[in-house]
């Protein structure tokens, strides 16, 4: 598991992507956003862009989908952390390592709301983004060769997380 620290690349990379999935996509995607560690200044993260595109039916975007796959992402149907009739995931690997993952998300999904929060919460709380790092750090160490408990724990944590800032907000 490769945690590096920030680039400055990282949000030049994104802004390249979602040229050319607005291309692909056409109108059936409303909005393409950076969400993910990438998408937070100063976090350090596994160099793959995490990125949002969200759509108000999937079965729309699943009819461009080859003109999606074209720019080299490989729909994962089904995917055993993401991936739903609501959530479409797709990643684009380079030289045998992932580049970027592709989140398809329906405009009415509550997901779509949780990736926004977490990232928003992460860019306003450099006490939250030390946090989150030192334990992306640590799992990295500890699930070197261990992908899904990496992915696992990391999510259950961001789960507590996004538990708390619902509850700021009083939902």
């Amino acid at each position: 598991m490769e945690v590096v620290p920030y680039s400055e690349v990282w949000p030049i990379l994104f802004e390249q992507e979602r040229a050319a999935l607005e291309a692909a996509a056409g109108d059936v995607a409303t909005s393409i956003e950076h969400i993910g560690s990438t998408a937070v200044p100063g976090l350090s993260a596994k160099p793959t862009i995490d990125i949002l595109l969200v759509v108000d039916s999937t079965e729309e975007f699943l009819k461009r989908l080859p003109t999606v796959e074209a720019l080299g992402y490989d729909y994962r149907a089904r995917n055993t952390f993401v991936g739903s009739d609501t959530h479409l995931f797709l990643r684009k690997v380079s030289n045998g390592k992932r580049t970027h993952h592709l989140h398809v998300l329906r405009s009415d999904s509550r997901e779509l709301d949780d990736y926004r929060l977490f990232r928003d919460a992460l860019c306003d709380s450099p006490a939250l983004v030390a946090e989150y790092q030192q334990l992306k750090l640590t799992l990295a160490a500890e699930c070197a060769t261990d992908r899904n408990r990496y992915v696992t724990e990391k999510a259950n944590w961001v789960g507590g997380i996004l538990a708390s800032l619902h509850e700021h907000r009083g939902e």
